[in-house]
């Protein structure tokens, strides 16, 4: 364990839980970034915030519920949603997502709220997504039935590797889809590309969020920088 990562989401994860206003819904997200989040919001909650929020993945709604949170459905908008992300670019804060597996309820979340906030730590700050790569994929969820010719499709944008688990078996989403990581992107339209990886046959999402976050809540040694959507690089 990097004890100074750790810190530093403990400290983006604490300064998101301060957004947080009584009576609110909130989105959870997944990663140990989002799980330092729930586990600040929880704190608030046990010292008498009210909240109620949506998980988006099994691992966040069994912290949650240890936490104390109130778990409900995503039926009806947030008003706010809280995610860590694998990488942010500053500027747009355009975001690759999903090296949790948990892509598909991310999105779902994040649109859902009125508010989508990123926090990280600054290792995860670049100045364009395609500086991430090779080191980091663009996750795509495709359903297992015909996920082959899936991949096939979406060699034409990158080079797709299955995703394996830890038992050597491949990885298998919360929805029970299996999840490709597509290498070598071609990074010049990123919204074209993420239109085009949408519409993919067989494929339910991806791992590109973009235009979706207003803030990112960046730990450093130093603080916490917030950084809004838009300002200059």
């Amino acid at each position: 364990m990097n004890v100074e990562f750790e810190w530093l989401k403990r400290a983006a994860g604490e300064r998101a839980a301060e957004l947080v206003e009584d009576g609110m819904r909130v989105g959870l997200g997944s990663g140990s970034t989002a799980l330092a989040f729930v586990g600040a919001l929880g704190q608030r909650t046990r010292d008498g915030l009210r909240v109620t929020a949506v998980a988006t993945s099994e691992q966040t709604a069994e912290a949650a519920r240890s936490a104390g949170i109130e778990l409900v459905q995503l039926d009806a908008p947030l008003d706010l949603a809280v995610d860590g992300a694998d990488a942010i670019e500053r500027g747009s804060l355009a975001a690759i997502k999903g090296l949790g597996g948990a892509l598909v309820r991310e999105r779902l979340v994040a649109e859902a709220a009125r508010r989508f906030v990123l926090i990280a730590d600054d290792s995860k700050l670049v100045d364009h997504l395609v500086e991430s790569q090779p080191d980091i994929p663009i996750p795509v969820e495709v359903l297992p039935f015909g996920w082959q010719l899936t991949g096939a499709r979406l060699s034409a944008y990158g080079e797709p590797k299955l995703r394996g688990s830890e038992a050597g078996k491949p990885f298998v989403s919360d929805n029970g889809n299996l999840i490709l990581d597509l290498f070598g992107c071609d990074w010049r339209e990123p919204a074209t590309l993420a239109a085009r990886l949408k519409a993919t046959t067989g494929v339910v999402d991806h791992g590109l969020f973009l235009g979706l976050a207003s803030t990112a809540l960046i730990a450093t040694p130093a603080g916490v920088a917030v950084l809004n959507a838009g300002a200059p690089r």
